[in-house]
């Protein structure tokens, strides 16, 4: 039988962890076998908020809330809103997928029997860029239509508010550009506008103006979206402190990811694969090679900026989690990476240790049974924060911001 999470009701900060964890199975490389998922999730939240790791184009931080102001400008009701929003969506990209660039589509795969739409997939970044305004999740919202409808009725039929100290109730952003042409049978496409571009780098800068994605959105011309990693662009933070930040997060990814590739060598030898043995102990080299490139600033390193980030973002860690990390980073501080690359007892220790305490009997290093279900990569791969889906987006919107004002095209 299949397993599966299930909810009945829950709270939006619930929803989102929820969310979370069924996105670390999105991610190549990057399960959260060793419990760090709480400072990579933090850093991602910090440097480019509203974004998730399944988010795929800009163009639906747009398209749903058409399609939902439409719902409300033809009056559907609570009872009817899911089916028709739904069918709706479907319709949508059915025709991004009859387009030229279907990139990123919803349902390439699927086709109309999609199961995570996009408004789920982007709710939390519209609420978080302030398009959204609906303080809830997409089911709550469509509980409140009806209600809302008497509010948006009650509005109307009140005198004039001559000092304006009123404004009729609303779920969306107010200056959200006007649909294309024919929306939603024609003129439908993954590519903005420039007023659809514009509007998006202004929502990221008025909501989250020290962000990293906020910084990068208004430097179109110099942001190299090749970059590997965030910390790349880090001669663009004009901030000290974005700066401190993205070193942090950078020092962490590079020694963290250390222990993810021990682990799966210890896996690796338990399952007596050469094959497998052989990639991770290269692996092992290349990162030993990084670390000692990084050694002189790691010297000085300390890990408050780390723990303040992921505290400040509601995700406090616990003592386990902080005393692995600081153990494994001052035994890489002292003893070096090719202490580890050459097999010490004390880093293997850490490991074994952490998965067990985490996990207890379902530890594939001490479970055989578990150990014989992997299937030869656990998390191996190094933090981005999101990056991959960041600049996807930013490449959307500095597309759009290209084209020029009164050189729309169609979104």
């Amino acid at each position: 039988m299949a397993s599966s999470l299930t909810w009945l009701d829950y709270s939006e900060r619930d929803r989102r962890r929820a969310l979370e964890v069924i996105d670390l199975f999105r991610e190549t490389g990057t399960v959260d076998e060793l419990g760090l998922a709480g400072v990579r999730n933090s850093y991602s939240d910090l440097f480019f908020p509203g974004t998730s790791t399944i988010q795929t184009r800009a163009c639906y931080f747009l398209l749903v809330p058409w399609t939902f102001q439409r719902l409300e400008r033809l009056g559907k009701r609570s009872n009817e809103a899911t089916v028709w929003a739904r069918n709706e969506e479907l319709g949508l990209n059915r025709l991004l997928r009859a387009g030229a660039d279907t990139a990123g589509v919803f349902g390439i795969q699927a086709g109309d029997a999609l199961k995570r739409l996009p408004s789920e997939v982007y709710w939390g970044g519209l609420r978080s860029w302030g398009i959204g305004m609906f303080p809830g999740h997409k089911w709550a919202y469509f509980r409140s239509l009806d209600g809302f409808y008497r509010r948006r009725d009650q509005f109307r039929n009140t005198p004039h508010d001559p000092e304006g100290r009123s404004a009729p109730p609303a779920n969306w952003h107010p200056h959200i550009p006007d649909p294309p042409h024919g929306f939603p049978k024609e003129n439908i496409s993954v590519a903005l506008r420039w007023e659809d571009a514009d509007y998006l780098r202004d929502r990221i800068q008025a909501r989250h103006p020290e962000s990293l994605l906020a910084l990068l959105a208004g430097r179109a011309n110099e942001v190299d979206l090749n970059a590997n990693r965030p910390w790349e662009l880090i001669h663009l933070a004009d901030s000290p402190v974005l700066r401190d930040q993205l070193l942090d997060a950078q020092f962490f990814a590079v020694c963290m990811q250390g222990a993810a590739l021990l682990y799966n060598l210890m896996l690796s030898e338990l399952r007596q694969r050469d094959d497998w043995i052989e990639r991770y102990r290269s692996k092992l080299e290349v990162w030993a090679d990084d670390v000692e490139a990084l050694r002189p600033a790691l010297e000085n390193w300390e890990l408050d900026g780390v723990w303040r980030v992921v505290t400040d973002h509601g995700r406090s860690p616990s003592y386990p989690t902080r005393d692995f990390v600081e153990s494994w980073v001052e035994h890489l501080k002292g003893d070096g990476p090719r202490a580890i690359v050459a097999d010490d007892s004390k880093s293997r220790t850490l490991v074994r240790d952490r998965e067990t305490l985490r996990k207890r009997g379902r530890a594939r290093l001490t479970n055989p049974r578990y150990l014989e279900l992997w299937g030869g990569d656990s998390g191996s791969g190094q933090m981005a924060y999101r990056w991959g889906s960041a600049k996807r987006i930013l490449k959307d919107i500095f597309d759009g911001l290209a084209r020029g004002e009164g050189d729309a095209g169609n979104a």
